[in-house]
């Protein structure tokens, strides 16, 4: 498998099918029982205030067996991995949890991935930064770069060529 293949629309076969087939029985088991949606996820969650994710939802409509319908929606996708949603939990679950298995399902199943998230990827394997500087106008509408400024330019991460080995060997690696 490579990272081509993980973001394209390719129907899982054989192996891959059969790792899906295990994430999802562990998800349906480790789906705890135990939440009881107070919102406790949802209120301290970073997303929810911009983009409107609420952990506390994906808890119940999992545990009620919509998993297709969270895989093909942009839900998943707007966690930004913060772990409120584990730290604040009274009943000491993980919504972050259940939303990195929807999202490692999402991306064996061949499902399309946010475009976001691609870009960021291939920023990362191209620069080791997950977006470039850039130009941006100020209040009197004069554009202003880090040149203009005064500041460094950023200088490329010491362990560029590790850090591109350790992204793709992750992402050729199979789930599991």
């Amino acid at each position: 498998m490579s990272i081509i293949d993980l973001t394209s629309m390719a129907e899982p076969e054989g192996e891959q099918q059969d790792k899906i087939n295990e994430i999802l029985k562990t998800l349906k088991e480790d789906i705890p029982n135990d939440c009881y949606q107070c919102g406790k996820c949802t209120s301290g969650c970073e997303a929810f205030i911009l983009l409107e994710l609420e952990p506390h939802k994906v808890m119940a409509l999992s545990k009620s067996g919509f998993i297709d319908e969270l895989l093909n929606s942009d839900v998943i996708w707007t966690c930004v991995t913060c772990l409120k949603c584990k730290e604040r939990c009274p009943q000491d679950l993980a919504p972050v949890d259940v939303i990195f298995a929807l999202k490692n399902i999402a991306v064996a199943s061949g499902k399309q991935i946010d475009t976001g998230i691609s870009n960021m990827l291939q920023s990362v394997l191209g620069s080791g930064y997950i977006q470039q500087p850039k130009e941006v106008v100020d209040k009197d509408n004069k554009a202003v770069t880090r040149d203009s400024l005064g500041l460094p330019s950023l200088p490329a991460p010491k362990e560029i060529q590790k850090l591109q080995q350790v992204l793709m060997k992750a992402a050729t690696e199979t789930l599991g």
